[in-house]
């Protein structure tokens, strides 16, 4: 009687250095990067999707998806975002092609620029606040009072 099996033996050998398949989320929801709490991180984010950061951040953030900063999160660089939402401390610079949310807790040491800026009571903000631009909102037919569209324009 053998101890060991010389097949068995090999298809487990196989099988363990078999890197899994292409492994891909059977979720709809959009793929998110988090950055938990106590983690610190020296370098630059960027990319399309969400980022959800906790920890610390030493660097730049540079994403075409949305960007959130919790209470205990901290950033030391520079953030560009489609949305911001900032809750912890950053400081650098931030700015968004739609809008920029600072809740109660946000504190900024740094510039916002965004179309559209809030900032909750309690939020602080030391440093320019710039709004220029407007979103992509297409501006309605000019219309007479028949209803007819009025044409713009030399003859």
């Amino acid at each position: 009687m053998a101890l060991f099996k010389k097949d068995s033996d090999e298809s487990a050998v196989q099988a363990a250095l078999t890197p899994p398949g292409d492994v891909r989320s059977t979720s709809a929801a959009p793929a998110r990067t988090y950055i938990a709490a106590g983690s610190r991180i020296e370098g630059s984010i960027s990319g399309e999707t969400e980022v959800l950061v906790d920890g610390t951040l030493e660097g730049s953030v540079e994403l075409k998806g949305r960007f959130v900063l919790g209470r205990r999160g901290r950033i030391h660089g520079d953030v560009t975002a489609h949305s911001v939402q900032i809750s912890g401390k950053v400081e650098g610079n931030v700015r968004a092609t739609e809008k920029i949310e600072v809740a109660s807790s946000g504190s900024i040491e740094g510039n916002l620029a965004a179309p559209l800026v809030s900032i909750a009571e309690g939020g602080i903000c030391n440093g320019r606040i710039e709004m220029s631009g407007t979103l992509a909102i297409e501006s309605p037919v000019a219309r007479d009072f028949t209803g007819g569209v009025v044409e713009s324009g030399g003859s």
